[in-house]
């Protein structure tokens, strides 16, 4: 890697940061929907300021898909991240939006995966897979979703930076669960993000590494055991919680893509 040489990391910048506001704003929207524990199916990542590369763990991949890939669901609400797209290119996969050249690539550990792909609409016997069934264009309920999430103005802008820069920190978050193989991500009305680690060093070890990869322009908090870091108008939260381990779901829900 050139990276240093071409200038897109220093010692005060050891991540590279994506190059466009567009690349920013869809890693963003890909970290923000790996709510929950599904982050941990990702293991690592490659941070190339065009095109990063996402590594799926060996057993989780399903529940990455699960987590961002949009759908509707019974009830016409959407989930997952809308305008996002799963598409095949050169043998490889992608994490695409539409309207916009952003992407991903995922990397399986496994030579020649390929996502084994559920069927779409209410006549295949489940919700229907916007990825899908609008290769090419945005459903009404991922334009809306859109045009309520552009209306931040600059607030919107840290957001995004702050969030791509986490995401491209991946690894910082796999290490904190490593201890009990637990991390819970979640959005709330105060925070951007909020990380929360259960019982162990994990809380102490994320802030440690996250100052010093800096990630923000400014941080709080107790002994680093938790805290915040602000860039701009937005903040991740660090929070030191009670151990939320559960065993994953044996039966996978239908409605949403299998691997």
């Amino acid at each position: 890697m050139r990276w240093a040489e071409d200038g897109l990391i220093t010692r005060q910048r050891p991540v590279p940061d994506a190059d466009t506001p567009h690349q920013q704003a869809f890693e963003a929207q890909l970290l923000a929907g790996l709510a929950g524990a599904a982050v941990l199916g990702l293991t690592g990542i490659r941070p190339a300021p065009v095109e990063p590369s996402l590594t799926l763990h060996p057993d989780r991949s399903r529940e990455v898909l699960d987590a961002v890939l949009p759908r509707l669901s019974e009830d016409g609400a959407l989930h997952g991240v809308p305008g996002l797209r799963l598409v095949s290119d050169g043998g490889s996969w992608w994490l695409t939006r539409t309207a916009c050249q952003s992407r991903v690539r995922l990397v399986h550990p496994q030579p020649g995966w390929a996502p084994s792909l559920p069927p779409t609409g209410p006549a295949a016997g489940g919700p229907e897979q916007l990825w899908r069934s609008h290769r090419h264009g945005l459903h009404p309920a991922e334009v809306a979703r859109l045009h309520g999430r552009a209306d931040g103005g600059e607030t919107s802008r840290d957001r995004d930076r702050l969030l791509s820069r986490m995401l491209r920190r991946l690894r910082l978050i796999t290490e904190a669960a490593a201890e009990h193989g637990r991390v819970h991500l979640e959005t709330t009305q105060w925070y951007d993000l909020v990380i929360m680690c259960c019982c162990g060093s994990g809380a102490a070890k994320l802030m440690h590494g996250l100052r010093r990869s800096a990630l923000g322009e400014g941080w709080s908090g107790d002994s680093g055991a938790a805290g915040d870091i602000d860039l701009g108008e937005a903040s991740v939260a660090v929070r030191h919680g009670p151990c939320r381990f559960q065993e994953p779901a044996d039966t996978p829900d239908p409605g949403r893509a299998t691997c």
